[in-house]
Protein backbone atom coordinates (compact mmCIF):
# COMPACT_ATOMS: atom_id res chain seq x y z
CA UNK A 1 0.00 0.00 0.00
CA UNK A 2 1.17 3.58 -0.83
CA UNK A 3 1.34 6.33 1.76
CA UNK A 4 1.03 9.41 -0.36
CA UNK A 5 1.97 12.91 1.56
CA UNK A 6 -0.67 15.79 0.06
CA UNK A 7 -0.55 19.32 0.85
CA UNK A 8 1.61 18.77 4.00
CA UNK A 9 0.44 16.84 6.32
CA UNK A 10 -2.97 14.99 4.55
CA UNK A 11 -1.69 11.66 3.47
CA UNK A 12 -4.04 9.13 1.06
CA UNK A 13 -4.22 5.63 1.53
CA UNK A 14 -3.80 3.81 -2.18
CA UNK A 15 -2.91 0.03 -2.63
CA UNK A 16 0.12 1.31 -5.19
CA UNK A 17 2.63 3.88 -5.16
CA UNK A 18 2.39 6.38 -7.50
CA UNK A 19 5.77 4.82 -9.51
CA UNK A 20 3.55 1.71 -9.75
CA UNK A 21 0.85 3.14 -10.93
CA UNK A 22 2.39 4.83 -13.95
CA UNK A 23 5.02 2.46 -14.59
CA UNK A 24 4.46 0.09 -17.50
CA UNK A 25 0.37 1.11 -17.67
CA UNK A 26 -2.04 2.89 -19.60
CA UNK A 27 -4.97 5.56 -19.17
CA UNK A 28 -8.54 4.60 -20.60
CA UNK A 29 -10.80 7.19 -21.46
CA UNK A 30 -13.77 5.70 -20.29
CA UNK A 31 -16.34 9.22 -20.58
CA UNK A 32 -16.35 13.07 -20.71
CA UNK A 33 -19.26 14.47 -18.76
CA UNK A 34 -19.59 18.22 -18.37
CA UNK A 35 -16.08 19.55 -19.12
CA UNK A 36 -14.60 16.79 -17.37
CA UNK A 37 -12.28 14.20 -18.73
CA UNK A 38 -12.51 10.77 -17.29
CA UNK A 39 -9.42 8.18 -17.38
CA UNK A 40 -9.22 4.71 -15.81
CA UNK A 41 -5.78 3.56 -14.43
CA UNK A 42 -5.50 -0.66 -14.39
CA UNK A 43 -2.99 -1.81 -12.00
CA UNK A 44 -3.29 -5.81 -11.11
CA UNK A 45 -6.44 -6.22 -9.47
CA UNK A 46 -7.05 -2.18 -9.13
CA UNK A 47 -8.25 0.28 -11.23
CA UNK A 48 -7.80 4.29 -10.49
CA UNK A 49 -9.87 6.60 -12.31
CA UNK A 50 -8.56 10.37 -12.82
CA UNK A 51 -10.83 13.33 -13.33
CA UNK A 52 -9.57 15.99 -15.55
CA UNK A 53 -11.12 19.35 -15.95
CA UNK A 54 -10.54 19.55 -20.13
CA UNK A 55 -11.43 23.82 -19.30
CA UNK A 56 -8.42 24.48 -17.71
CA UNK A 57 -6.26 26.75 -20.53
CA UNK A 58 -3.75 24.24 -20.38
CA UNK A 59 -6.00 21.74 -22.04
CA UNK A 60 -7.17 23.88 -24.84
CA UNK A 61 -4.16 23.19 -26.62
CA UNK A 62 -4.02 19.35 -25.76
CA UNK A 63 -5.14 16.49 -27.97
CA UNK A 64 -7.74 14.03 -25.92
CA UNK A 65 -6.55 10.33 -26.98
CA UNK A 66 -9.03 7.16 -26.14
CA UNK A 67 -5.31 5.68 -24.50
CA UNK A 68 -2.31 7.59 -23.10
CA UNK A 69 0.49 6.13 -21.77
CA UNK A 70 -0.24 6.41 -17.79
CA UNK A 71 3.22 7.90 -16.91
CA UNK A 72 2.19 10.98 -19.87
CA UNK A 73 -0.82 11.91 -17.80
CA UNK A 74 1.65 12.22 -14.52
CA UNK A 75 1.46 15.75 -14.39
CA UNK A 76 -2.38 15.42 -13.98
CA UNK A 77 -2.16 12.31 -11.71
CA UNK A 78 -0.75 14.19 -9.60
CA UNK A 79 -2.81 16.89 -9.23
CA UNK A 80 -5.59 14.83 -8.99
CA UNK A 81 -4.45 13.48 -5.47
CA UNK A 82 -4.11 16.76 -4.37
CA UNK A 83 -7.39 17.83 -5.48
CA UNK A 84 -9.03 14.26 -4.52
CA UNK A 85 -9.74 13.69 -8.26
CA UNK A 86 -8.05 10.46 -8.25
CA UNK A 87 -9.46 7.80 -6.86
CA UNK A 88 -9.25 4.14 -6.25
CA UNK A 89 -12.41 2.92 -7.65
CA UNK A 90 -11.30 -0.58 -7.26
Amino acid sequence: MGSIPVGGTKIINMKHTITEIVKGTDALLTHICAGKVYYEIHVEDSTYQLEIDSMEDEWKTTYLYPRFKAITLMRWIRKGIENETFIQIK
